[in-house]
Parts: structure tokens; C-alpha cells; sequence
């Protein structure tokens, strides 16, 4: 697979992320194709949708390994759960899907079609 956008948020590092998106309704992002998937007519009929379905890489844990149990923090660090009962980012395969509401598609001048 070959990365398509990158995505960039309000959050400067990955400890103020929430842990759903939906408890900060104010937190805004955007995301911006790969030069070579900056063509306007990719995302024709996109701004005739609300949501979209992302596939992400967690981008700061890909080399760090996996733990059949973690210790979630909402637990207070204290209880071990198993990884896939819980929403740890280190799992065998550093992959993400996230449904996210779609406010406006961009045409930008330098950085081609930018969803927001």
C-alpha cells in the first residue's frame, strides 16, 4: 500500500487525541493528497457526502512491536486487557479506521483537493 493523503490535526501530539471524536465537536482536520493524488476530479461527488470511511497507519508506533495485553488508561494503567478489547494503537497490523464527518472539500492552489 502507498500512502494517498496525509492528514493533519489540531492536536499537537498523540496524549491530547480523544478518545472518540465525537466528545470534542470542535476539533478540526485537515487532510491533504500525495502530490501524486492531487487531481481535482478524484474527488468529484465528494462534497455530496457528510461522513467518509478512512484506512490509516498509525504513524508514530509502526516499528514498535505488539502486545497480546495493554494496559489501557481509562483503567488507570492498573488492569491488563487484552489488546483487541481495548483501543490500543500497538496491534499486529498498525492499522486505523475512522468515520469522520466531512465539512468542505477544498481546491487549493498548491495543495490540490483538501478535505476538511
Amino acid at each position: 500500500m502507498h500512502p494517498v493523503a496525509r492528514v493533519s490535526t489540531c492536536y499537537p501530539d498523540k496524549f491530547g487525541v480523544p478518545r472518540q471524536s465525537g466528545l470534542v465537536p470542535g476539533a478540526r482536520a485537515r487532510l491533504v493528497f500525495e502530490p501524486p493524488f492531487r487531481h481535482p476530479d478524484a474527488v468529484r461527488g465528494l462534497e455530496g457526502f457528510s461522513h467518509l470511511w478512512l484506512i490509516w497507519v498509525f504513524s508514530e508506533n509502526v516499528n514498535e512491536g505488539w502486545s497480546p495485553t495493554v494496559r489501557p488508561p481509562r483503567l488507570g494503567g492498573n488492569v491488563r486487557m487484552g489488546v483487541f478489547a481495548t483501543r490500543a494503537p500497538f496491534r499486529p497490523n498498525p492499522i486505523g479506521l475512522s468515520a469522520v464527518r466531512l465539512e468542505k472539500v477544498e481546491l487549493h492552489p498548491q495543495d490540490g483537493p483538501v478535505l476538511h
